[in-house]
């Protein structure tokens, strides 16, 4: 064997202390930086513009109610988004604290249920830029400009937005294996729980150093979405740059099981969601301002382009929840509650001009109100001028013990198309359906799918 020279093992007995004292400072670097306590709150600035990267993975099951017992489906979605942030400083930690200006570059979906059932859906172009306010248990997007399509809102509902995970930080200071809980609004808007019954989130501080801090969030909530009762559980991990001033890194899961409701099949699937966010520094057209109101009632409309060539602007109560080419079914809901249903048909075109006769449309109404063991109470003709001539013949009716009550359209254009439209609503629910009706009514237009929404 050959032997070691002794000024090549003293190299190494040096390089050994040299590297081992390098790990003790290292060590004792870190164990002070624990020590430490730390302040982790990410404070808004408008001047700067964060670029999100942002995946999720959706795998489960979609359960349909059915008459011989729940079909169970096999789903599996994937989402990719990428988008610029500019974020707006609006009073203390709140819902309303949460303001920004969002900018997308890419925004879409592929969704597969059962064996062949693929759905893609995209952003389009004209909502690419749109203001994001914290509202009560939501994230409320709205255009600049337009009137978004359900859709086209329904893909930007992001679990773990970053706008919302930001304020789940620590307003004091912190050190290595504190925990905390987060305030009762973000989960809901963290997870898309719409009505909440119950809840429990812990943050914990999991390791500290001059550049980066990593967190873990661990909770599970309960309550409705889209008026079906669901339940869903959730853990991720978080990299805040505390030299940024940002959360740099999300890596999480969140498991939900649904039971079908009004609008919507029940779920029982499993979302992964990574996303990382960066300061951009490049030059970019978001504004530097925005409007820190939260958009009125009007602003908030949702458009719905009809397979019918019939185009109706309506509230975000209304929730899309079956459509063919002749026939549309809406319903309304409010805080998980069904309050009313709209069904939409095409009736027969008339010469431009005329419309069919009232005394038929009425014997049309009663006879399929009688079915129901309904009759009808008032007839008039709500509107009739250069656009619409629509006859409303109102009807009211028991459903095992319940008063319903109907009311039904007879809507022509002054072009010749018609189109019957029913509302129905529990006599109960009478002064929350209120005008809902009108409101729909007076938006009608008929026009051909087009590229550009109208403008708001």
């Amino acid at each position: 064997m050959s032997r070691i020279s002794p000024d090549i093992s003293l190299f190494f007995l040096r390089l050994l202390l040299i590297t081992a004292a390098s790990i003790t400072n290292l060590a004792l670097s870190e164990v002070a930086a624990d020590e430490a306590a730390a302040k982790l709150l990410v404070t808004p600035d408008p001047k700067i513009v964060s670029e999100t990267a942002y995946k999720m993975s959706i795998e489960g099951q979609v359960i349909i109610p059915d008459a011989n017992g729940d079909r169970k489906l096999p789903l599996v979605s994937n989402g990719t988004f990428k988008f610029q942030q500019r974020q707006f400083l609006n009073g203390d930690a709140n819902p309303n604290s949460l303001r920004a200006i969002r900018q997308f570059s890419l925004a879409g979906t592929t969704t597969k249920v059962g064996s062949d059932h693929v759905t893609k859906v995209s952003l389009s172009p004209e909502f690419q830029t749109l203001h994001a306010f914290g509202d009560d248990n939501r994230l409320l997007f709205v255009s600049p400009r337009y009137l978004i399509p359900r859709r086209q809102l329904d893909l930007l509902q992001l679990p773990f937005d970053p706008l919302v995970l930001n304020s789940t930080l620590p307003t004091g200071e912190v050190k290595v294996d504190d925990k905390w809980n987060t305030d009762f609004w973000q989960v809901p808007l963290l997870t898309g729980m719409e009505v909440v019954v119950e809840q429990s989130t812990t943050c914990t501080l999991t390791s500290l150093n001059d550049n980066t801090a990593t967190i873990t969030i661990v909770g599970k909530i309960s309550g409705a979405t889209v008026g079906s009762a669901s339940n869903v559980s959730f853990s991720g991990e978080l990299q805040v740059d505390r030299k940024a001033g940002l959360i740099i890194s999300f890596v999480g899961q969140q498991k939900e099981k649904r039971i079908p409701g009004p609008v919507s099949p029940g779920l029982n699937v499993t979302a992964n969601i990574r996303w990382t966010q960066t300061i951009d520094r490049t030059r970019t057209s978001i504004p530097v301002t925005m409007n820190s109101q939260v958009p009125s009632a009007r602003q908030q409309m949702l458009l719905l382009q009809t397979p019918l060539k019939l185009q109706i602007q309506h509230s975000r109560e209304w929730h899309l929840f079956h459509e063919t080419p002749t026939v549309l079914m809406m319903r309304q809901l409010r805080e998980g509650s069904l309050i009313s249903q709209f069904n939409l048909t095409t009736a027969v075109t008339v010469s431009p001009g005329d419309h069919t006769p009232d005394r038929e449309f009425l014997t049309d109404v009663t006879e399929t109100v009688a079915e129901r063991k309904g009759k009808v109470i008032s007839e008039t003709t709500t509107r009739d001028d250069t656009a619409w001539r629509i006859r409303h013949v109102k009807a009211v009716g028991d459903a095992s013990g319940d008063v319903i009550l109907w009311d039904y359209y007879l809507c022509t254009a002054k072009t010749g198309e018609q189109f019957s439209i029913v509302f129905s609503h529990s006599k109960k629910d009478d002064e929350l359906f209120g005008d809902e009706a009108n409101q729909i009514l007076e938006s009608m237009q008929v026009v051909a799918p087009q590229n550009t929404p109208p403008v708001r």
